[in-house]
C-alpha cells in the first residue's frame, strides 16, 4: 500500500523534473539550432562575391578594418567585427560562416525566453523551435553575411524591453537603451523593430519614470545611426531602382521559411492573441508581436522609395515576430494530441525546405572557376575579373594568379558575375576591346557566374 507521503514525494519529484525541463528548454532549442546549422554548413559551397568582400575586409589589421568600417561599410560594422573574431579561429569557408550559425542558435534560444515572458512556457518553446527550423533563417545562417546577427539583435533588444517592462528595474532599462543604440549596427533593417517597441510603450500606458527616458535616449541614438547609414547608402551602386513589390513579396515568403504551414500557424497565432476570452493577451503583447512582423516590411517599403535596397534577403528580419506568432497558435489547440500532430506537420515541412536549402548549389562557384583558370590560362593570356569587387572572391581561391583590368596579350579569360549570358557578354566587352578580340566560348560556374575566353580573331 502506497502512503500519502510517498505520493507527495513522487509528485514533488515529478514537478521538479518538469521545472528543470522548462529551464533547460532554451539550451535544448539553441543546441538543436546549432546542429541544424552545422548540417547546413557541411556541404562545401564557394564564397560569393559579397561574402568574399566581407571576408577580405575582416582579414585586414584591426586599425585598417575600423577605418574601412567608418568610411566604406558602416552598415556592416557589427558583423565585420564578428567576422574578424571568427577569422582568428580559421579562414576556411565553414569557420567564417560559423559566426552566422552561432548567431541564429543564440537567437533561437533567447526566443524561447522571450516567448515565455510574453506568452507562456509552451508558446515560448514553440516560438524558439519555429525560428530554429525556419528555412529562411537557416539560409542566411549559411552565409558570411550580417542577416543572422540582425536576427539576434532583434531578439536581444526585444527581450530586454520585455524584461524592463515586467521587472521595472533601472538597469534593465539601461541595457535596453544600449541595445537600441547598437541595434542598427547588427543590420540596418533590424532597427525597424524600434517602431514596434515604441508602439508597445504607447499601448502599455504605464509610467516607468526615468527608465522610459533612457529607452527614448537609446532609440534616439539608434535613429541617428540609421540616418548616418541611410546617407551613406544614397550613392551606393545597384539597388532596386524603384519600389519592387515582387521582391518584397519574395522577402516575406523567405521570412516564412517557404513554409505554408508556418505562415498559417503565424496567422492563427495572431488571431489567438487578438481573440477574446480566456486566451486573450494584453494589448501591448499583441501589438508587439504584430509590430515585429509588420515593422520591417513597412520600413523596407518606405526606404525603397529613396534608397537602393535589397529586400529579398533583408526581410528575414520578420522571422522572430513570425516565430512568436506561430508559438501563440497553440492557444487555439486545446487537445495535447492535436498540438503534437500540428507541430510534427510544421516540422516535417520545415525539414523539407531546410533540405532544399542545404541541397542548393552555390550561386557563384569561384572555387571551380579559379581552378579552371589556373589550369587553362596560357602564358600570353591575361585574366580579368568583373565587376572589380568580385576580385576578392577570385583572389581568395587563386591568390597567386595575377589579374588585369583589361584584356591584353594573345587572349583573355574573363570571369563575370552575371545571371545570364547576354548580360555577361555585355559586361565582358567593357574590359575587352572588340573587334580586336572575339568571344570563343563561355562556361557557367553556377547560376550567377560565367567564364569567357576571348581570343584574337
Amino acid at each position: 500500500m502506497i502512503s500519502e507521503g510517498t505520493v507527495t514525494v513522487r509528485a514533488d519529484a515529478s514537478s521538479a523534473y518538469v521545472r528543470v525541463g522548462w529551464l533547460l528548454a532554451p539550451l535544448a532549442v539553441g543546441l538543436g539550432a546549432l546542429v541544424v546549422g552545422a548540417v547546413a554548413l557541411w556541404p562545401f559551397r564557394s564564397l560569393s562575391t559579397d561574402e568574399a568582400v566581407a571576408v577580405a575586409r575582416a582579414r585586414l589589421p584591426l586599425g585598417d578594418l575600423l577605418h574601412a568600417i567608418v568610411h566604406h561599410e558602416p552598415a556592416q560594422a557589427g558583423y565585420l567585427l564578428t567576422l574578424k573574431a571568427a577569422s582568428l579561429v580559421g579562414t576556411d569557408e565553414r569557420t567564417l560562416r560559423a559566426a552566422s550559425v552561432v548567431a541564429l542558435a543564440l537567437a533561437a534560444a533567447l526566443t524561447v525566453v522571450l516567448g515565455t515572458l510574453l506568452l507562456g512556457r509552451l508558446e515560448g518553446v514553440l516560438a524558439g523551435i519555429a525560428l530554429a527550423a525556419n528555412a529562411g533563417a537557416v539560409a542566411v545562417s549559411r552565409d558570411a553575411a550580417p542577416y543572422a546577427l540582425g536576427l539576434l539583435g532583434i531578439v536581444v533588444a526585444t527581450l530586454l524591453l520585455v524584461a524592463a517592462l515586467e521587472h521595472r528595474r533601472p538597469w534593465w532599462w539601461l541595457l535596453y537603451g544600449i541595445a537600441c543604440a547598437l541595434l542598427p549596427l547588427t543590420h540596418p533593417l533590424a532597427a525597424s523593430v524600434l517602431l514596434a517597441h515604441g508602439l508597445t510603450l504607447v499601448v502599455r500606458r504605464e509610467r516607468h519614470g526615468a527608465g522610459v527616458g533612457v529607452a527614448v535616449a537609446g532609440m534616439a541614438v539608434g535613429a541617428v545611426i540609421v540616418a548616418w547609414l541611410a546617407i551613406d547608402r544614397f550613392d551606393a551602386p545597384g539597388g532596386t531602382g524603384g519600389l519592387d513589390l515582387a521582391r518584397v513579396g519574395d522577402g516575406v515568403i523567405r521570412a516564412n521559411g517557404w513554409s505554408p504551414l508556418l505562415a498559417l500557424a503565424a496567422v492563427a497565432g495572431l488571431a489567438a492573441l487578438l481573440a477574446g476570452g480566456p486566451s486573450q493577451a494584453p494589448a501591448w503583447t499583441s501589438s508587439l508581436v504584430a509590430g515585429l512582423i509588420v515593422a520591417p516590411v513597412v520600413v523596407t517599403l518606405l526606404a525603397a522609395l529613396v534608397l537602393p535596397v535589397f529586400p529579398t534577403p533583408a526581410l528575414v528580419a520578420c522571422a522572430p515576430g513570425l516565430a512568436l506568432a506561430a508559438g501563440a497558435s497553440c492557444r487555439l489547440l486545446h487537445d495535447t494530441t492535436v498540438r503534437w500532430l500540428a507541430l510534427a506537420c510544421v516540422l516535417a515541412v520545415s525539414a523539407l525546405t531546410v533540405g532544399a536549402v542545404v541541397a542548393a548549389a552555390a550561386e557563384e562557384d569561384w572555387h571551380a572557376l579559379a581552378l579552371a583558370v589556373q589550369r587553362v590560362a596560357g602564358d600570353g593570356e591575361s585574366v580579368v575579373v568583373l565587376p572589380q569587387r568580385s576580385g576578392d572572391a577570385f583572389a581568395y581561391y587563386a591568390p597567386t594568379t595575377r589579374t588585369s583590368l583589361h584584356a591584353r596579350g594573345d587572349g583573355a579569360w574573363v570571369a563575370v558575375a552575371a545571371t545570364d549570358a547576354a548580360t555577361a557578354i555585355a559586361i565582358g566587352r567593357t574590359a575587352v576591346p572588340t573587334p580586336r578580340y572575339a568571344l570563343l566560348r563561355q562556361f557557367r560556374y553556377g547560376p550567377g557566374l560565367r567564364l569567357q575566353h576571348w581570343v584574337r580573331p
